[in-house]
């Protein structure tokens, strides 16, 4: 069951097993989880990716693969991240498995907007920052 929504919880699970008539509490939901290796964790935040998104960034990647040293020393490296003020607004929770962190059903999608925070920038260059 949380094979395929990862997302739920023990009480939802417990919830869904009652429904099919089957009585458990919900530490020995998780305790059997847990002998299957799925642990409860905070899932990685990822950028929010369309498929469109991820083809653009594949043909980028194909087209610059191949270019000698020289070029990149003409290029311009920039980034930037937003840090939340005052936490994170609600904790979320996923059962997976070891090395399983960024598979999509285990990542929560973040947007660049709303909420009180800070943007940094920061660039560097083949030269140095």
């Amino acid at each position: 069951m949380v094979d395929k929504e990862p997302r739920l919880t023990s009480k939802q699970v417990q919830a869904a097993l009652q429904s099919e008539g089957t009585t458990v509490s919900t530490r020995t939901i998780r305790r059997g989880l847990n002998e299957k290796g799925l642990y409860g964790r905070i899932p990685r935040k990822t950028p929010l990716l369309t498929q469109r998104h991820k083809k653009a960034s594949l043909e980028f990647a194909k087209t610059y693969l191949r270019k000698p040293k020289t070029f990149w020393k003409n290029v311009l490296w920039s980034d930037e991240t937003k840090v939340e003020l005052f936490g994170k607004r609600h904790q979320h929770r996923v059962y997976r498995k070891k090395n399983e962190a960024f598979k999509e059903k285990n990542t929560v999608p973040t947007v660049k907007h709303g909420g009180d925070s800070l943007m940094f920038w920061g660039c560097f260059a083949a030269s140095g920052t």
